[in-house]
């Protein structure tokens, strides 16, 4: 099976999975803590640590179309090698940092390399993987990203790395060795560097061909309410869980929860990736949304340890099921000469990241800690607001495809409706 599937993927293409691996478990090592960090030790008020949280996804959604326009037209092995070494500088600064403002920008440029570089590493994944592939390279993506996320919790807690930011310094070095071994396998050239001439030159412009697919812009506006939900994780649950006094050491329970999130997806990824692989995705991105906002209900019974766990396990499975889909969903409904900019532009879901951790930091210095009813209530029902439009983006699809003249859905109707 591995020897299958080594063959299957090229070098390069390891090359991306491997580093992404070791830089999101140094990511998941110090990223979840910094709201704590913030309010905890450099005494910055729930609500600015909510906003420093924001920030990145703001950049994010402003600078997303400018990122994937960038992976269309620059070649996309310097834009892979150059920008995770500025990254891991950016990085390294956190370190220092030491005021409200300096964390803001900070994490503004983390948010912004994180636009140029995410559309450049997917597009390559996809033009250095036979299409039959691109399904199986995702998925093994997102098992790299949820391997950090079980590992750096755990990393964390092992060495006590909690009330203090040196994590970003391994970050910022990890990310810095990224873009070298970046550099040295992409030095021979392969399937990305005969496709940046040819392609993606009035990329720009080619915005309005996004602005008339309306079946990627409202799949966009629904998976946008996901995000909002997903964000909550990394805010208001962590500001929640290490302020209320219903349980002894909720600061713990987080990090034991963060680890859990990663073994329930690891575990359960493939089994569920051939489950659904007859369904139709949006039905997948669909029961993605109503997962993750019924987690958030658990919040709202008494108050015990448990309470924590099923929401994890819950809220595991939402996420699981878009990791599984989104981006093999956007590649299969992105044209060939604007896959850059259709993976750019399918960041415009951080918007639901970007107000998330301010609208639940809002919510919970408004109700407080020991008021989770009201506050996670209402995170719930806005989360399940998307499912409407996710739900209006697959009729649209489904009644774009009986038009014969349209063959650029055909790759997704062949999974069923």
């Amino acid at each position: 099976m591995g020897y299958q599937m080594s063959r299957k993927l090229n070098s390069r293409v390891w090359n991306i999975l491997a580093g992404t691996f070791f830089t999101r478990t140094a990511l998941f090592m110090s990223v979840p803590y910094l709201a704590i960090f913030l309010t905890g030790q450099k005494h910055i008020s729930i609500f600015l640590a909510g906003c420093v949280l924001s920030i990145n996804p703001l950049v994010n959604v402003v600078f997303s179309g400018f990122g994937g326009a960038l992976a269309d037209r620059l070649p996309l092995h310097r834009i892979i090698a150059v920008v995770p070494i500025v990254w891991g500088v950016i990085f390294i600064l956190f370190y220092y940092a030491d005021s409200f403002p300096a964390f803001l920008l900070l994490n503004g440029l983390n948010g912004l390399c994180y636009s140029i570089f995410e559309p450049a590493s997917k597009k390559v994944l996809s033009a250095e993987t036979l299409p039959e592939n691109r399904l199986l390279v995702f998925n093994l993506r997102y098992t790299a990203i949820n391997l950090g996320c079980f590992l750096g919790p755990l990393l964390s807690l092992l060495f006590n790395m909690k009330l203090t930011l040196f994590p970003y310094i391994i970050l910022g070095s990890l990310y810095i060795l990224y873009g070298v071994s970046t550099q040295f396998f992409f030095r021979h050239g392969g399937r990305i560097h005969a496709s940046v001439a040819s392609r993606g030159i009035g990329s720009l412009k080619n915005l309005g061909v996004i602005r008339k697919d309306y079946v990627f812009i409202f799949l966009l506006a629904g998976m946008s309410f996901s995000f909002f939900g997903y964000s909550q994780l990394n805010g208001t649950v962590s500001q929640y869980l290490s302020a209320t006094s219903a349980l002894a050491d909720g600061a713990r329970m987080y990090s034991l929860i963060l680890s859990l999130n990663a073994v329930v997806i690891l575990a359960a990824q493939f089994a569920i990736l051939r489950w659904i692989s007859k369904w139709n995705p949006f039905n997948v991105v669909l029961a993605s949304n109503l997962l993750i906002a019924a987690s958030f209900l658990f919040f709202v019974l008494p108050v015990s340890p448990v309470m924590p766990l099923l929401f994890i396990t819950v809220f595991s499975l939402g996420e699981l099921l878009i990791g599984a889909r989104f981006d093999a969903l956007v590649d299969e409904l992105s044209p060939e000469s604007n896959k850059g900019l259709y993976f750019g532009c399918s960041e415009f879901v951080k918007i639901g990241t970007t107000f998330g951790p301010m609208l639940g930091a809002g919510l919970l210095g408004l109700y407080g800690a020991e008021s989770p009813v009201p506050v996670f209530g209402l995170i719930g029902g806005i989360t399940a607001a998307g499912a409407a439009l996710i739900g209006l983006a697959k009729f649209r699809y489904l009644r774009k495809i009986r038009q014969p003249a349209d063959a650029k859905y055909t790759g997704v109707h062949q999974e069923g409706a």
